[in-house]
C-alpha cells in the first residue's frame, strides 16, 4: 500500500489531522491522486460500502475559492448519507464546512458500461443536499490538487432531502438556491452556477474513467457542486438550504 494511503486511512481511524512528508507528495500528478484514493477506498470498503459521490470544483464560486479550475472526485461512505433533517456530533468532524448542492440518485436501469446514458431514465430523484465536506489538512491552502483528491477532496457526509422523480432535467439549470446558518442566509445561487447546467456535471462524472473495483452503480447518489461557497460551521449551528422545485433540508450540529 502506498505510503500517503497510510497516513490518510490512520489519520481518518483517528479522527486526526492529515500530515504527508513534502517528498512524499511534491511530484504527484492527478492520476496519483486517484489511483491513492481508490486505494483508501477499497481498505474502507472491506467493513463499509460506498453509495455516494461528491464533485468538487464545478461552480465558479468554488473553483476561484480554492484556486482549483477543474471538477475533482470523491466517495461518500452509506453510513454518512442522512435523509431528511438530521443531528450530527460536531465532535466527529476536525473541521467541518457545508455546501448547497443539488443531488441526482442512479435509478435501477443505470449501467455503467453503457456509454448511451439516457438521464432521464437514469435519474430515479433530482434532491437537495447539503454536503458537509471536513477539512483534514493543517493548511489546506498548501496542500497540492493530487493529494487532496487521494483523500478524497474533502469528502465526508451528505444530508438529503426528499426531492423530486418528476422534473424536466432541462430546467434545473434555471433553478434557485440558497443555504442559511442559523436562519441568516449566507449565500445563493443557480443551478446553472455548475457548469452552466448541473446535467454537464453528470455527464462529466459519467465520462470520469472510473477504477474497475469503484464504479458507480444503481442507487448511488451523486452531489454535483456547491452553488455558494464552503461555508465553515461550529458546534450546536443549523444549517438549513432550499432549492426552488426540489425542497428544503436542514442539518444541526450538536
Amino acid at each position: 500500500m502506498n505510503a500517503i494511503s497510510k497516513i490518510i486511512i490512520n489519520s481518518i481511524e483517528n479522527n486526526e489531522k492529515i500530515n504527508i512528508p513534502e517528498y512524499l507528495k511534491n511530484k504527484m500528478t492527478i492520476s496519483d491522486g486517484y489511483i491513492i484514493q481508490n486505494e483508501i477506498n477499497n481498505f474502507f470498503s472491506i467493513n463499509n460500502d460506498f453509495k455516494g459521490w461528491k464533485i468538487g470544483c464545478t461552480t465558479p464560486v468554488m473553483q476561484e475559492y480554492l484556486g482549483i479550475s477543474n471538477p475533482c472526485l470523491g466517495k461518500v461512505l452509506k453510513k454518512n448519507l442522512f435523509e431528511g433533517n438530521t443531528k450530527l456530533k460536531f465532535e466527529n468532524f476536525i473541521n467541518p464546512g457545508v455546501e448547497c448542492e443539488i443531488a441526482v440518485i442512479l435509478g435501477d436501469d443505470f449501467n455503467y458500461h453503457n456509454k448511451n446514458q439516457d438521464y432521464e431514465k437514469i435519474i430515479s430523484k433530482i434532491v437537495p443536499s447539503i454536503e458537509i465536506v471536513d477539512d483534514r489538512w493543517e493548511n489546506y491552502k498548501k496542500e497540492n490538487t493530487p493529494v487532496l483528491i487521494a483523500d478524497n477532496f474533502f469528502s465526508s457526509s451528505i444530508v438529503f432531502g426528499k426531492g423530486v422523480d418528476n422534473i424536466d432535467i432541462n430546467s434545473l439549470k434555471n433553478l434557485k438556491g440558497h443555504m442559511e446558518v442559523n436562519n441568516i442566509i449566507v449565500g445563493k445561487g443557480l443551478g446553472k452556477d455548475i457548469l452552466d447546467d448541473p446535467i454537464n456535471a453528470l455527464k462529466w462524472f459519467l465520462e470520469f474513467e472510473f477504477d474497475k473495483t469503484n464504479i458507480p452503480k444503481a442507487g448511488d447518489m451523486i452531489s454535483l457542486g456547491s452553488i455558494v461557497k464552503t461555508f465553515w460551521i461550529e458546534k450546536n449551528d443549523t444549517i438549513t438550504i432550499d432549492i426552488e422545485k426540489l425542497g428544503s433540508v436542514q442539518a444541526q450540529f450538536i
